[in-house]
Order: structure tokens, then C-alpha cells, then sequence
């Protein structure tokens, strides 16, 4: 029986489009991460999993007050001096969800596209990132997209009142095909 957990997210919205793609295959082994981002215009930098999913059920759906902070499940605190200040440190010195500080920030790029392994982000057991949300942040600070990594049909919602944009599901269930080493994701 494989035990494989695989979520992912196709994004095109507001003119960036990539793909977040988690893989583990099983609770004992690394989580392999492949981002592929296109048009992010220079505008974004930190990216994070958040506790809670979004919910298109609730008012300002992308408020700390639905998605709550960072996925932190062992109360790291981040205004340590100690925390570390952007990639290499050993994983668990960071945030469970604190992706751009352990693997890179997105600032100062148009597009992004690397594969690398987190041991430290589990997608098995109490401290799962499956059925959060992933969030991009603008470089100011405000939250410009939102992912829900979870299985399920990908839906996209448009937010309103501000520069964000919802992901209300990811899909478990999609295709990648092999172009040379490269592999793209499809609905």
C-alpha cells in the first residue's frame, strides 16, 4: 500500500502563472517542493503556509483573522534574535510554514522556478500542511494570493476588497508530464 502524498496548486491569476506542487512519500521521508511562478512583476517576496484554509464563507477571507498566522506548531519565536534571517539554517530552526525563509525569498524576481526538499514540512500526521493555506506576499507586507493546500477541485475566487486572490481548493488529482528534466502541471 503507498502511502505517497502529493498536493499541489495550478495558479493564473491577475497575470502570474506557475504552479506549487508537495510531495512526500511517506511520514519518514523529505518533502520535495517544485515552484514554477511566471509575471510575478518584482511585486512579491515572502511566502508562507498560514494556519487555517480560506473560507469563501466568512467576510475578508484573507484576513489573519481567518487564516490565522504562520503554520508554527512548535512556537518558534520569530523575534529571537536566534531565529534566522532568511535561508541556511537547518529546517526545524525555522517556522513550520516559513517557506521563503528556509528555501528563498520571491523578491526581486519576474518569474521563479526550482525544486527543493524541506524535512521540516510534512504533508502526515498533527503538524500536516494539507488543509492549510499557502500565502504570497506582497513586498510591503499586504497578502497578494492565497493557495489552499488541501485535495480537491481548484477553484478561483476573486476578492474585492483589496489585491488579493483566492484559491478555494487544490487538486489532488492532476496530471504532470515530462518536458526534459522540467515537469509542468495541468488540470
Amino acid at each position: 500500500m503507498a502511502l505517497e502524498k502529493v498536493v499541489g496548486a495550478v495558479l493564473n491569476m491577475r497575470g502570474i502563472k506557475g504552479y506549487f506542487r508537495f510531495q512526500q512519500a511517506s511520514p519518514f521521508d523529505l518533502t520535495q517542493i517544485d515552484v514554477n511562478l511566471t509575471n510575478l512583476e518584482n511585486k512579491v517576496g515572502p511566502y508562507h503556509v498560514h494556519l487555517f484554509p480560506v473560507s469563501s464563507l466568512r467576510p475578508n477571507p484573507c484576513s489573519n483573522d481567518n487564516v490565522g498566522g504562520h503554520w508554527n506548531p512548535f512556537e518558534l519565536n520569530t523575534n529571537d534574535p536566534s531565529y534566522p534571517n532568511g535561508p541556511g539554517s537547518t529546517h526545524d530552526q525555522y517556522e513550520v510554514g516559513d517557506l521563503s525563509g528556509k528555501h528563498m525569498s520571491l523578491a526581486g524576481r519576474t518569474a521563479y522556478a526550482d525544486t527543493f526538499t524541506d524535512f521540516n514540512l510534512p504533508l502526515f500526521g498533527q503538524n500536516s500542511i494539507v488543509g492549510r493555506s499557502v500565502v504570497i506576499h506582497l513586498l510591503d507586507g499586504a497578502r497578494y494570493r492565497w493557495l489552499m493546500i488541501k485535495c480537491g477541485a481548484v477553484n478561483t475566487t476573486k476578492h474585492t476588497g483589496g489585491k488579493k486572490t483566492i484559491i478555494k481548493g487544490i487538486n489532488q488529482n492532476y496530471t504532470h508530464k515530462k518536458e526534459g528534466k522540467k515537469q509542468t502541471m495541468t488540470e
